[in-house]
């Protein structure tokens, strides 16, 4: 089987890199030997193998979304905005745990008794939404509406940002701070991109969240939960499935913001050229001080391999 280089996935915008992760999840499950590596262009792209079209890569994905559809995770019955109390927490993630692949995003949403000031559930970091906005409403609407097209345009193409459907606001360009624009850019209408959204839900899985002393701890997520920040690594050696989960856990440190910080990660770095990372990006999460509706800053390279 040939490679697949993905060309609308960019591996420096989060919603690009965590619908690759997506993209490699379902095709693993047809072709579990199937790796996932980076080109080291300008823009860096997914590049998937054991598999021989991104028809093929769309196919798979769309049989796992509906598989989730009808999953524990965001099946008919679980509270919208997942603010869970501890038993409801104990019996999400215990039924999730039991149906196996449709139930693994579970635990990448709620840790067990990792609850915030009112006694429910404090999710991962990656929950963006807030308000009237309900993850698990608009999550299942993103994958129940995405169609086969749409995930083939998203995956090998540029974006085109032509529907208007829900997002978690995963996408860099979802960050529109006021002081940029001569206008308030809270009355313009969101265009999105269905395909990546649903494959990055696909990715979410990769990340899980665990119970800290600080609040819900997500991997490769850091600081606090109004102003944090998301680091990821990029590879260029293939890597299976149990390899990937590795570099997402081991190349996840940020830059040191303290003085203490910053051997710790002079240490790491000397270590990621064996592992195959030519990359580790960060950017930053935001939350708004009103209604606590989360974005991405723009990404930065903190650290590149040396040629």
């Amino acid at each position: 089987m040939a490679e697949i280089e993905l060309r609308g996935l960019s591996g420096t915008n989060p919603l690009g890199f965590m619908a690759a992760l997506g993209s490699h999840l379902a095709v693993e499950r047809d072709s579990p030997a199937g790796t996932l590596r980076w080109t080291e262009g300008v823009v860096s792209y997914p590049v998937l193998d054991s598999v021989d079209s991104v028809d093929e890569v769309a196919h798979s994905a769309l049989k796992l979304i509906q598989e989730w559809l009808v999953g524990p995770a965001f099946g008919s019955g679980v509270e919208p905005k997942l603010k869970l109390d501890p038993d409801e927490i104990t019996h999400y993630l215990s039924r999730s745990r039991s149906a196996g692949d449709a139930g693994r995003i579970a635990m990448c949403l709620v840790a067990e008794n990792s609850l915030d000031n009112g006694g429910r559930a404090k999710p991962t970091d990656f929950y963006f939404t807030a308000g009237q906005m309900k993850f698990v409403v608009m999550a299942r609407e993103i994958l129940g509406a995405v169609t086969l097209e749409e995930l083939v345009a998203d995956l090998s193409e540029p974006w085109k940002y032509r529907s208007e459907g829900p997002s978690l606001m995963w996408d860099v360009v979802d960050d529109r701070l006021y002081a940029l624009s001569s206008t308030n850019p809270s009355s313009v209408k969101k265009s999105t991109n269905p395909g990546a959204e649903a494959l990055a839900i696909l990715g979410l899985s990769r990340f899980p969240c665990f119970r800290s002393t600080n609040g819900t701890a997500t991997q490769g997520c850091s600081g606090g939960w109004k102003r944090g920040h998301f680091t990821w690594p990029l590879w260029n050696r293939p890597a299976r499935s149990a390899a990937v989960a590795s570099l997402l856990a081991h190349a996840s440190n940020p830059a040191p913001t303290e003085p203490w910080m910053e051997n710790q990660f002079l240490e790491r770095c000397r270590q990621y050229s064996g592992w195959g990372v030519v990359r580790v990006i960060q950017s930053q999460i935001r939350r708004s001080d009103q209604g606590g509706y989360g974005t991405f800053g723009p990404p930065r390279v903190i650290w590149r391999r040396d040629e």
